[in-house]
């Protein structure tokens, strides 16, 4: 996978940590990591001074706190369908409310066709498969700037 901000590919620091076997020594600087990974042990992370990014799945409700966010390095909302606009509504909010300005990274079932709404949206990246790069990176070049779809 690579990462896409605009039509620029970035290196990506950051490591998903496996779930399944999980434990707080695998936990390093640009892990990632999920919710429940981060209402486990954030009281360690915080005070290890970890960096970290928390992975929401679209279909899960972002409940944490103003004082969570200010902790998280980075927040990855992975798309379970194209069709789910819930990401697209938390990340405005998360925003908003929280005044979040560190990276949103898009991921999962993702189409070229909605890359510029996730940038209007708040989103700064996306995760994507190699081979798509030049869809990904034309559908950001032919933007006109003319949007019908409030943001």
């Amino acid at each position: 996978m690579i990462i896409l901000r605009g039509d620029k590919v970035l290196k990506n620091k950051f490591v998903r940590i496996d779930s399944e076997k999980f434990t707080i020594d695998d936990i390093k600087d640009f892990s990632i990591i999920s919710t429940k990974q981060w209402l486990t042990h954030k009281k360690m992370i915080i005070e290890k001074k970890i960096i970290v990014s928390v992975e929401f799945l679209s279909d899960e409700i972002v409940n944490l706190a103003k004082q969570d966010f200010d902790k998280i390095f980075m927040i990855i909302f992975n798309f379970k369908t194209f069709k789910d606009g819930t990401p697209f509504t938390m990340v405005k909010r998360i925003r908003k409310e929280f005044l979040y300005e560190k990276e949103i990274r898009a991921s999962g079932y993702i189409l070229p066709d909605q890359y510029i709404f996730l940038l209007r949206c708040g989103f700064d990246s996306v995760e994507i498969r190699p081979c798509d790069r030049n869809q990904w990176v034309k559908s950001y070049q032919t933007d006109c700037g003319l949007y019908y779809q409030p943001s």
